[in-house]
Formats: structure tokens, C-alpha cells, sequence
């Protein structure tokens, strides 16, 4: 493992620090990919105290911006050349209504858009014939995800947020399938109900959130530890197209695997990487 280079996104804190800090136990080189440098920071020293691993490190990017993810994609190519592991994990679930600087829905523009825009670029830093591995961290809310690509627009706070990670997941499947021959597994992650800031609205009804879902809560370092076994088995390295809650391994209903959804949406997808206009309906 200390020949690998790992990047994890949102890894200043939760489930992505969690992450980091058990990739960088294993050896790794692990970049953390980050919106706020200066938590992101403070994360890295610790990560790089608690394990005597002094290649970890850190780098800006904001994953609601085009423009934030094509810097990061060049500084990466500049300071590394090369990657083995990507770990998708930041995300957003927020009310606001501001639109992102490219002009989506935030937690569509942030979740699903900023995740396949950055994945895609990343794709030539993988080395064909090789070991590596995506793993994205998806939810369990998607099953109440169901999207129009004509109603992008009209998809407010939770239900963007379920619309967002359903998409994470056919792109995962997706993905998996076209570089099932290029020695590039790609797995979806649901690591739990974790007891994060993101749960939170910071609005009156967290009350009522925080007491609702308390029983179900996991520790970030539970919610972390099938992503870390994902990224570094064997045993995980032969698997792709696979979703897991937790550390099982879950079948996908088949009418939330639908091939013509997930054609539709890599299409709509690819409009994006091309600065096209979208177009097409997908109920």
C-alpha cells in the first residue's frame, strides 16, 4: 500500500477523516481533497501524528465549482501524475436555495455534478492493467429519489439530496460497467446513519431531527470502516458494481437499476463535461 495514491474528498471531517486517517495507517499517499483549507489543515497534522505518515496532504476544492474541480484535477496531475484510489465522499444536504456559481441546485450541483465531473477527469490518472478503485458513498434515502432531468430545477433540500445520491448510484453502476476492462473497480458505499453536521439544518426541527434518528446513529469511525476495507483488501479488489450498507453487501432493486435511466443519465452527464446545454425527459 505505500506505492498507492489515495484522494478523499470532504476528508476534514467525519466520515472522510475517519477515512483518510485509516488510508494513511494502511501507507498510503493520501491527498484530502477539501473546500475548507484551513480545518483541512489542522485534520492533516493530526492524521500525519496519530500515524507517522508524513505523505498526507492537502488540497482545495470545492466540488459546487467547474472551474475549483479543473484546478484541483491540474494541480493533482502537476504534484502526483498518477492515482489509485478515489473516495467520493463529500456531499451537502442544505435549504439553501443559491443557486451554485455553475448555475445548479446545490445539493445536485455539489452531490451528483461536482462527483462526476471530478471522477471523470481523474480517469487518465489510473494506470490501465492495474489495481485500483472508486469508491462512492451514496445513501439509503435513495429509493425516494426518482427524477425527471426536465424537472431538475423544482428538487428542494431532502428531496435533491435523495435525487443526488440515487444518481451517485447509477453512475456507479454505470461507471463500473464501461471500465470493468481497465482493472478499475467501482463500488457504492451507504455507510449508515452517521452522526455528522450534515444531518443538521440549523433550523428549529434539528430537535426533532437529532430525536428521531438518535437510536440509529453510528460514529463516523464505524460509518468509515467498509470504505477503508473497500480501498485496501484483496478480497474488495476483485469486486465492482457492488453496493454495500454498512459492510453488507445489498442487492440493488431492480427498478432502481434500470439500464435505460442509467444511459439517459451518462448522456445528460456527458452535456455537462462538454458545456452543452441539457436536454431530454426521464421519468
Amino acid at each position: 500500500m505505500k506505492d498507492k495514491i489515495a484522494i478523499v474528498t470532504g476528508a476534514n471531517r467525519g466520515i472522510g477523516r475517519e477515512t483518510a486517517l485509516g488510508l494513511a495507517r494502511a501507507g498510503m499517499t493520501v491527498v484530502m481533497a477539501c473546500r475548507n483549507l484551513e480545518s483541512a489543515r489542522v485534520t492533516c497534522e493530526e492524521i500525519k501524528s496519530l500515524t507517522k505518515n508524513p505523505n498526507v496532504a492537502v488540497m482545495k476544492l470545492d466540488l459546487s465549482s467547474r472551474d475549483s474541480i479543473r484546478s484541483f484535477v491540474e494541480d493533482f496531475k502537476n504534484r502526483y501524475g498518477k492515482l489509485n484510489i478515489l473516495i467520493n465522499n463529500a456531499g451537502v444536504c442544505t435549504m439553501d436555495r443559491k443557486r451554485t456559481v455553475d448555475n445548479f441546485e446545490p445539493n445536485l450541483g455539489t452531490n451528483y455534478v461536482g462527483t462526476f465531473l471530478l471522477t471523470m477527469q481523474l480517469l487518465p490518472f489510473f494506470e490501465k492493467g492495474t489495481d485500483d478503485r472508486i469508491i462512492n458513498l451514496i445513501s439509503n434515502i435513495y429509493k425516494i429519489g426518482w427524477f425527471r432531468f426536465d424537472r431538475m430545477d423544482v428538487y428542494r433540500w431532502f428531496r435533491a439530496y435523495a435525487v443526488s445520491k440515487y444518481m451517485v448510484l447509477l453512475f456507479t453502476l454505470e461507471l463500473a460497467e464501461r471500465l470493468r476492462d481497465r482493472g478499475i473497480s467501482v463500488n457504492a458505499v451507504h455507510p449508515g446513519i452517521v452522526r455528522t453536521s450534515i444531518m443538521y439544518t440549523h433550523r428549529w426541527f434539528d430537535l426533532i431531527i437529532k430525536i428521531i434518528l438518535t437510536p440509529f446513529f453510528i460514529d463516523a469511525a464505524e460509518g468509515a470502516r467498509q470504505i477503508i476495507h473497500l480501498a485496501n483488501s484483496e478480497e474488495a479488489g476483485r469486486l465492482s458494481g457492488a453496493c454495500f450498507h454498512k459492510t453488507r453487501r445489498k442487492r440493488i432493486p431492480r427498478p432502481y437499476n434500470n439500464p435505460k435511466l442509467r444511459a439517459a443519465l451518462w448522456e445528460y452527464s456527458g452535456s455537462l463535461l462538454k458545456n452543452q446545454p441539457i436536454k431530454g425527459t426521464v421519468s
